[in-house]
């Protein structure tokens, strides 16, 4: 549970009777869980973005730049106070590396022991993050000459490293191995000894590059040892002994390091990557206790402490566009709540927000994805690994609810997104995944090897990836990288909400889900949506049908969640873009969902690229009034008829329109031009007479194509609205062009198939 402190954020945060009424279905699903047993952790990946830059290519296409660090800094700092964990370590270490990306990423952690005990004790020796403390090169020697002493390893086996093709030194190299040592653990170092014949001088020469010492090191200039030293991973808990004569091994056998450098100021101590917690422990405590005896501060990066279920923390990471959060996993619906909402408020306070705005004045998710992680509190709690019939109910209702991928998800659908369904990407992954079902039953036993065999190679895109995909196990048990094998199973077709209470409103609909299929699996059979899926679920409409099956099988089953609840997520995502009234009939024009396409690979500036193909856009058009009257009645876009179609709701017809709205260099067809503006008609079919229009522009009717973004709310509404024209006409006649009926597609009218 969370501190009284949180408690009273939660208390203020949760005013409104809509929001009282959801706080107490997250109680009561929380009381579920725990008479169930389920042991759920739930943490997610949300992510933001600048509130006051809307133009600088951080905040828009690239994932590293000075702004979005030093606002990190400031997130990481305030997180860190917020959730008042004692003892903590600021580490400012490695993230993931991309290909084509030379170093990894930036990762902004701050991590602290379950059990209470101090990581780092005296905060004062930590460096202030972006502040130089006028340190030299003098200062890391008289660092690491002491460092070593604590460690217990030979003051002979540091290395000074120089920059290349300079005589300038750039700081110092540790090689360093936890080891076994008679029957206890100690640490080992070696020297590095350059070979001639990779290197025409025998210093430790790094390489090129802005990088942290410890990821410039030149290994590959050191020969190969008669073998390497093995590392002793000691569980948390034990004690590491400092050898009373250090340890040395032979040269060149260890190839991790510790490296100590100064860099504008700062002094800078990069952790290797280790195995064992308790080592990555007591190789901290060593730096502090150094840091205390020469009055030197430090900021601890490199590796960051390996997994273990006993040492909890968050992280602060970069990607295109937006800055990650990765809170810790919550145990309940109030810690859920808690972290949420300080999460949220000290993001806000750094100047980040959490929706950003098109050029057309569109509202829009941050573009970086606010991915949802099930848990456990170890691998082996994992409520996905103890019951994986858990893992076919979701993968199973999902398929089946095309409203779950698509109303939380971001502007790039289908097949080649970042979070395709399981029947976007194969069609073929339907029937087997009929076959690795039939092992997923309630009640069979078995291995978390067995888990990971039967899913990973189904739920993935269409190159084979396994973590682009809706449903993503490559955090749940791969067999082939144990220190990823931790039980989490991570839902990533969810897209940023632009409130705290929409977001919490995503995860306790996710929670209910759990609580729900853990008491009662669901077994229906997978639907071959085909076409359906592209055609019928790009329109809100009927996504919202769709919706409301799922919340009435949530009431039947007690839970009770109201659709009005989720009016926020419908607007947000299917934004209204005018409506005409004419003779008790309504005609209406709303956003729709359309799939984007991933084009071949060619050359670019920085190698090769794949573009994605975004000159479509897709328009729902309703047309609602009498049923008695609707039928006497057409609706033509560009002088086409649109195939409307009875909706399932009395009174109202549906269809959707799919065009061209701007033009690249790179694209799907190319010879077919842009068909914006649309111009539609409410047409009466008898006389083909036009009672009424209305136009949809992409572009401003009236003046020129905006080239910044919008800067507020109030501009952004200004350009949607100018957008829809009604223009003041009579009634007139007009042609109307009747389309052939596409079987395929009936629900659609693609004007690139009548307006090439």
């Amino acid at each position: 549970m969370g501190t009284s402190h949180e408690s009273r954020l939660t208390r203020e945060a949760i005013a409104s009777p809509k929001a009282s009424a959801i706080d107490r279905l997250g109680d009561w699903v929380e009381t579920q869980l725990q008479r169930l047993g389920v042991e759920l952790t739930m943490g997610g990946e949300p992510t933001f973005v600048s509130e006051d830059d809307f133009e600088s290519l951080q905040w828009r296409t690239e994932a590293l730049g000075d702004d979005k660090r030093h606002i990190a800094g400031q997130l990481l700092q305030r997180l860190a106070r917020r959730f008042d964990k004692p003892g903590g370590l600021l580490h400012y270490g490695l993230g993931k590396l991309y290909p084509g990306e030379r170093d990894p990423r930036w990762a902004l952690g701050y991590y602290w022991r379950q059990d209470g005990v101090a990581i780092w004790r005296d905060r004062r020796l930590l460096s202030e993050d972006g502040q130089s403390d006028g340190y030299d090169l003098d200062t890391a020697t008289a660092f690491i000459e002491c460092l070593v002493r604590h460690l217990g390893v030979s003051e002979r086996c540091i290395c000074p490293a120089y920059e290349a093709d300079s005589s300038e030194k750039a700081g110092y190299v540790l090689p360093l191995l936890p080891v076994f040592h008679g029957d206890r653990v100690s640490w080992c170092s070696c020297r590095w000894q350059v070979s001639p014949s990779k290197h025409p001088t025998p210093t430790l020469t790094l390489l090129e590059g802005n990088s942290p010492l410890g990821l410039r090191l030149p290994l590959q200039t050191l020969p190969e040892p008669t073998r390497f030293l093995e590392e002793a991973v000691l569980p948390l808990g034990e004690t590491l002994a400092v050898a009373p004569t250090p340890i040395e091994a032979s040269d060149n056998s260890i190839r991790i390091a510790l490296c100590v450098e100064v860099r504008q100021g700062t002094l800078y101590v990069f952790v290797p990557p280790l195995t064992g917690a308790a080592c990555f422990l007591h190789a901290i405590a060593a730096i502090e206790t150094t840091a205390a005896e020469t009055g030197v501060k430090v900021a601890i990066e490199g590796y960051p402490p390996p997994g273990n279920a006993r040492i909890a923390g968050f992280c602060i990471t970069p990607d295109p566009g937006v800055i990650e959060a990765n809170v810790h996993p919550a145990a309940s619906w109030r810690e859920l709540v808690d972290r949420t909402t300080i999460l949220y408020e000290e993001a806000r306070r750094c100047g980040l927000g959490t929706e950003k705005f098109d050029r057309d004045g569109r509202r829009l998710s941050t573009g970086g994805g606010a991915h949802i992680t099930l848990g456990g509190k170890t691998t082996q709690h994992s409520p996905l690994l103890r019951r994986p019939d858990l893992l076919r109910s979701f993968i199973s209702y999902w398929q089946n609810h095309p409203s779950l991928s698509y109303l939380f998800s971001g502007r790039f659908v289908g097949p080649t997104s970042q979070s395709p369904r399981v029947d976007e990407a194969r069609h073929e992954s339907l029937y087997e995944l009929d076959l690795a079902f039939s092992h997923l039953e309630r009640g069979r036993n078995l291995s978390p090897w067995a888990i990971d065999r039967l899913l990973r190679n189904l739920l993935i895109d269409v190159t084979g990836n396994t973590h682009r995909t809706a449903f993503c196990i490559d955090k749940l048990f791969p067999v082939k990288n144990p220190r990823q094998q931790l039980g989490l199973l991570e839902l990533r077709s969810i897209a940023m909400p632009p409130t705290r209470e929409m977001r919490l409103l995503q995860l306790l609909l996710v929670r209910a889900f759990v609580a729900w299929f853990w008491e009662t699996p669901y077994t229906e059979p997978l639907t071959r949506w085909g076409t359906t899926l592209h055609d019928r679920f790009m329109l809100p409409h009927y996504l919202e049908l769709d919706f409301r099956a799922v919340l009435d099988d949530l009431q039947q089953a007690g839970y009770s969640f109201e659709l009005d609840w989720f009016a926020p997520f419908f607007e947000f995502r299917f934004p209204q873009y005018g409506v005409v009234h004419r003779d008790g009939l309504t005609l209406e024009l709303r956003h729709a969902i359309e799939p984007w396409n991933v084009l071949g690979e060619e050359m670019s500036k920085s190698g090769t690229a794949r573009y994605v193909d975004d000159t479509m856009e897709r328009v729902q058009v309703k047309l609602s009034g009498d049923e008695r009257r609707l039928r006497h009645y057409a609706v033509t876009c560009n002088g086409d008829r649109v195939p409307l179609g009875r909706s399932g709701t009395p009174g109202e017809w549906v269809a959707g329109v799919r065009f061209r709205a701007r033009t690249h260099e790179t694209l799907l067809h190319p010879a077919i031009a842009p068909h914006a503006p649309l111009h539609f008609a409410l047409v009466e079919s008898d006389t083909h007479t036009a009672i009424a229009e209305c136009i949809y522009c992409v572009e401003p009717p009236d003046r020129p194509l905006d080239t910044t973004f919008p800067q507020n709310a109030e501009e952004a509404r200004s350009r949607c609205c100018e957008r829809f024209v009604v223009p003041r006409s009579r009634s007139h006649p007009v042609d109307i062009v009747e389309a052939l009926p596409d079987a395929e597609f009936p629900l659609t009218l693609d004007l690139r198939r009548i307006r090439p």
